[in-house]
């Protein structure tokens, strides 16, 4: 772990403490983010965390959009004869047991009517590519699985320790969770069969392999 990843644990520990700690004018905070950080110690002095992931069932019709929302949206646009490419485009993400579809690809479909990578492009996507780049023939050929819509299974601890090398399961764990798959299935405790969600996905990793 880098000094400079340990300086910002640091004063990101004492900012969330002031603010939610001691701060008598708060009832409640509410965070988001990509992935559960183990190992940093950011909220180490925060007893009463209550932690949501995709992996939960709590406000999962909330992550996204509902089927029946896109339709409707579609009709109100009169485009409503495009649902099929746009759930092959856009569709496709679990949240607990409800699929969902990626709200800011399906708003840049509605304004634009044309069917492309939208999310994907919304940042430099560095950090993923940077990943990919560094990994070995493991990945890319559980990769290829993928692409071949072959069943592969990943544990996912919910826990990604960051600052350090990623193992290959702490790859497919961060891919998930920042959106790049998502879960087909539970096969136990914690493990998962992973899937890449759609075409706007599938692109990407076409584009990077």
């Amino acid at each position: 772990m880098s000094l400079h990843f340990q300086l910002l644990n640091l004063k990101s520990q004492g900012f969330y403490d002031d603010i939610l700690k001691t701060n008598n004018y708060l009832k409640y905070g509410i965070f988001t983010g990509i992935v559960r950080v183990a190992q940093a110690g950011i909220f180490s002095d925060l007893n009463n965390l209550k932690v949501n992931t995709i992996l939960n069932k709590n406000y999962e019709e909330y992550f996204g959009l509902l089927e029946n929302e896109v339709e409707k949206m579609l009709l109100d646009y009169n485009i409503e004869y495009k649902i099929e490419d746009v759930k092959t485009w856009y569709n496709g993400y679990k949240f607990g047991n409800i699929n969902v579809y990626n709200p800011w690809s399906i708003l840049n479909y509605v304004d634009n009517k044309e069917l492309k990578a939208y999310w994907v492009n919304t940042s430099s996507n560095v950090v993923i590519k940077e990943m990919l780049k560094n990994s070995d023939s493991r990945v890319f050929k559980t990769l290829e699985d993928l692409f071949a819509k072959k069943d592969v299974p990943v544990t996912i601890s919910d826990n990604i320790a960051l600052g350090k090398h990623l193992s290959p399961s702490e790859i497919w764990e961060l891919l998930l969770f920042s959106g790049y798959l998502t879960i087909k299935e539970k096969v136990d405790e914690d493990e998962y069969i992973v899937r890449i969600p759609n075409q706007e996905i599938l692109s990407f990793f076409k584009e990077e392999s």
